[in-house]
C-alpha cells in the first residue's frame, strides 16, 4: 500500500520547527462548525493554547524557501494556474505594489520597496533579489506583475472584478488549492465559485459574504479562516491532481494507528481580504497551513476540541470536505491521544469541576452585561500581554475597566496588590485572568474567598507548566512544576507525593499525598 507524501519522500516524518506550530491558526472557537462569513479585521494577532498568529497580512515562515520551490513547479508544469483578464492589468500592478508594501512593512530586514519619482526599487534579501522597476509598465519586470510577486510569497492570490453589482475571478495565482480548480473557476462570479459549497445559499451565508466584500475598503483589510483534513503534507490538492492524491482518503483507512496520525493533516487557511487602492479590485489572499494529528494532540485544548468538531460535523460538510470516510476516526485517534497516566491512576475527567480543569482553547470574550471589568495578567509569558490587551480593549468600549499586572503570585507583594483589587470590585463586575496554572488557580480561588461567583469568572492559560500542589501531610498549598500523575516532592515536608488527578477549585489545588515509594520506605 502506497500514499502519497508532499514534497519529498521522507517528509512526513521530518519534524515541524517549533514556530510553525507555535504560529498554526488553529480555527475552532467551539464544539461545533459550521459554514459562517467569520471576517474579522486583519492585523490583530490571536492568542492561542500554543502561541499566536495574525499580527501580519503577508506571513512569511521557516518553509519560505520550499513552497516557493514548490510553486514554481507547479507553475511551469501546469499553466493554467495563472491567469489574467485582459482588463485586469491595472490590478495585477495594483496587487503587486501592496503586497511589496506589506512585506516591506512587516519584515523590513527582510524586504525593502523605495520609490523615486517613476522609479520603484525592490529588494527581497531571503530570495536574493533585486528589480528596479516603473509602474504599469511590463517591460521592466522579467514577468507579468502577479506573477512576478507571487514567485516570493507563500500565499495563493486571486483578484476579483467588481461590476454589474457583482464580484469575478478574473484574476490569479493558485497553485495550492484545496479540491478546486482556479483554471476552470476564472472568469467566474463568486456566486457561481461557490455554488457546490453545501448550506451556504440556503443559510444566506455565501450572500452576506457577497455583500460584505463588495463594500470593503482601501486599507481596512479583513480576514477569514477555513479548513478541512487532508493526508501528507501536500499543499497541492487541486483537482487537477486529484489522480495523485485522491486514492490516499481511501488508503488511509487502513494504515495503523501510528501512521495515521502521522499522515493525518489539519489544513487551515487563512483567508485575507483587501480593496486595492489604485484598481478598486479586491484581492484574496490564501496562505495554507498544516499540522499532522500526532502533533495537534500535544496540545491537549486543540485535541479536545478537534474530536468533537469532527464528530459533530454533518454528512453533507464533511463530504464536500472529502473528509467523511475517515473524520470518525480522526475524532476516535485525537481522544485516544490523550495524556498517558501511570498505572493504577484515575483516568482523566475533561469535565470543568470535576478530575482536572479544562481550560479553554482560546480567550472567552468579554461579557458585554458586565457592570465594570477587572482583568489580571499574570507572569512575563508574551500570550498574558496580548490576552489582556485584548481583554481591556473590548471591556473599556462596555464600562469601567482595570488591569492589574503582577510578576507572580508566589510574591507576598502580588498577593496583596490582587487583594486589594479584589476587595475594591462591586457588583456585576467581571474578572478575566490570564498567566499560568498556578496562578490562574490561585487567582480564582483569591477571588471566590471575595465572593466572585463563577458567572463572574474567565480565565485562558497560557501554559499548564506548573500547578497549585495541596499537600495532604503538612496541610498546605504550594507551587510545584509538574502534571497530575507525577511523583514530586513536597516543598513544605519534603515528602515524595503523587499529584491526583483531582483537584479543589475553592481552595485553588490539586490534591498530593505519599508516594507508593515514600511509603514502602
Amino acid at each position: 500500500m502506497t500514499i502519497t507524501s508532499p514534497h519529498t519522500p521522507d517528509s512526513d516524518t521530518v519534524p515541524l520547527e517549533p514556530e510553525l506550530v507555535a504560529g498554526f491558526p488553529f480555527p475552532f472557537v467551539d464544539d461545533h462548525y459550521r459554514y459562517s462569513t467569520n471576517v474579522e479585521p486583519a492585523h490583530q494577532p490571536v492568542a492561542t493554547a500554543a502561541g499566536q498568529w495574525g499580527d501580519r497580512v503577508i506571513d512569511v515562515d521557516s518553509e519560505y524557501r520550499h513552497e516557493i520551490t514548490e510553486r514554481a513547479a507547479i507553475l511551469a508544469d501546469d499553466d493554467t494556474r495563472h491567469a489574467v483578464l485582459p482588463h485586469m492589468r491595472p490590478a495585477i500592478w495594483d496587487a503587486m505594489v501592496t503586497i511589496m508594501t506589506e512585506l516591506a512593512t512587516a519584515y523590513p530586514d527582510r524586504f525593502t520597496l523605495q520609490r523615486d519619482g517613476d522609479e520603484w526599487r525592490w529588494e527581497n534579501s531571503p530570495l536574493g533579489i533585486e528589480q528596479a522597476f516603473v509602474y504599469g509598465d511590463d517591460s521592466t519586470l522579467p514577468t507579468d506583475p502577479l506573477d512576478y510577486i507571487c514567485g516570493q510569497i507563500q500565499e495563493d492570490v486571486v483578484l476579483l472584478d467588481q461590476r454589474d453589482g457583482q464580484l469575478f475571478a478574473d484574476a490569479g495565482v493558485v497553485t495550492f488549492a484545496a479540491d478546486w480548480s482556479f483554471g476552470f473557476d476564472v472568469g467566474m462570479s463568486f456566486l457561481e465559485i461557490h455554488g457546490p459549497v453545501p448550506r451556504v445559499r440556503r443559510d444566506g451565508v455565501i450572500t452576506r459574504a457577497h455583500e460584505f466584500i463588495k463594500r470593503l475598503q482601501p486599507h481596512r483589510p479583513y480576514r477569514r479562516t477555513n479548513w478541512t483534513l487532508t493526508i501528507g503534507r501536500r499543499l497541492d490538492v487541486s483537482t487537477e491532481r486529484y489522480p495523485e492524491w485522491g486514492p490516499d482518503r481511501e488508503t488511509i483507512q487502513q494504515v495503523d494507528d501510528e501512521t495515521f496520525g502521522r499522515l493525518v493533516h489539519l489544513r487551515v487557511e487563512v483567508q485575507h481580504l483587501i480593496r486595492l487602492p489604485d484598481s478598486g479590485a479586491v484581492m484574496f489572499l490564501i496562505r495554507t497551513y498544516m499540522l499532522p494529528l500526532e502533533t495537534l494532540a500535544t496540545i491537549d485544548p486543540w485535541r479536545l476540541r478537534a474530536a468533537e468538531v469532527f464528530d459533530e460535523l454533518p454528512d453533507d460538510m464533511a463530504d464536500y470536505k472529502g473528509v467523511i470516510k475517515y473524520r470518525g476516526r480522526a475524532a476516535q485517534w485525537l481522544r485516544d491521544a490523550g495524556p498517558a497516566h501511570p498505572a493504577g491512576s484515575a483516568a482523566r475527567d475533561e469535565r470543568p469541576g470535576e478530575g482536572l480543569p479544562l481550560w479553554p482553547a482560546v480567550p472567552e470574550a468579554v461579557d458585554e452585561s458586565g457592570a465594570s471589568f477587572l482583568v489580571v495578567a499574570i507572569g512575563g509569558e508574551p500570550m498574558v500581554g496580548q490576552v489582556s490587551r485584548g481583554w481591556v480593549t473590548a471591556a473599556e468600549s462596555i464600562g469601567p475597566t482595570r488591569l492589574v499586572v503582577l510578576d507572580s503570585l508566589s510574591s507576598p507583594a502580588d498577593k496583596i496588590a490582587l487583594a486589594e483589587a479584589l476587595a475594591s470590585t462591586t457588583t456585576g463586575v467581571r474578572i478575566h485572568v490570564v498567566g499560568g496554572q498556578y496562578d490562574v488557580m490561585t487567582t480564582l480561588s483569591t477571588a471566590r474567598d471575595h465572593g466572585a461567583v463563577a458567572a463572574e469568572l474567565s480565565a485562558f492559560v497560557v501554559h499548564t507548566r506548573d500547578l497549585p500542589l495541596y499537600c495532604a501531610h503538612c496541610r498546605d498549598t504550594f507551587r510545584v512544576d509538574g502534571m497530575p500523575g507525577a511523583v514530586v516532592e513536597c516543598p513544605g515536608c519534603a515528602r515524595r507525593v503523587e499529584i491526583h488527578t483531582h483537584h479543589s477549585a475553592t481552595r485553588g489545588g490539586f490534591l498530593a499525598s505519599a508516594s507508593d515509594t515514600e511509603v514502602e520506605e
